[in-house]
């Protein structure tokens, strides 16, 4: 398995990694609520965003369930269409605007695809609590 190049930063909304809008639906039973859950915020920090450096590459995760669903979708074959995936979201958000659709071409060529899979496999194993739920912080982010 290969070994990611990883690196936590923190920001003020965690909505704007691309597989945000994809992945946490508001929930029409509870205002504000998410599902599955929003990121949590980190006081006097933020959002922490996971980093995965895949070549010239950087994607992008601001929850523990994001790059799960990356690593599904991405393991289909055939690899799923955007028209597809925005489908099963709903509302007016068209495909073109879906994270797989602005992911690099390089990226989803199936070669190319079994890698960036094995890079992300490794990222989760390495950068998500065994909950689940939340991104692993290094030592040095706990100040």
């Amino acid at each position: 398995m290969p070994i990611p190049n990883i690196r936590l930063t923190f920001e003020k909304d965690w909505r704007w990694a691309p597989v945000a809008f994809w992945v946490h639906v508001p929930d029409a039973d509870a205002p504000g609520q998410w599902i599955p859950a929003a990121p949590v915020k980190i006081p006097h920090k933020g959002f922490a965003m996971l980093h995965v450096e895949i070549g010239p590459h950087d994607l992008v995760f601001s929850s523990p369930a994001q790059l799960a669903h990356c690593i599904e979708v991405l393991s289909t074959k055939p690899l799923p269409t955007s028209r597809q995936l925005s489908a099963g979201r709903g509302g007016t958000v068209g495909p073109n605007g879906h994270w797989l659709s602005r992911l690099p071409a390089e990226l989803k060529a199936p070669r190319k695809r079994v890698q960036v899979v094995a890079t992300l496999r490794a990222a989760h194993a390495m950068a998500v609590h065994t909950d689940g739920l939340s991104f692993r912080l290094p030592r040095a982010d706990l100040r």
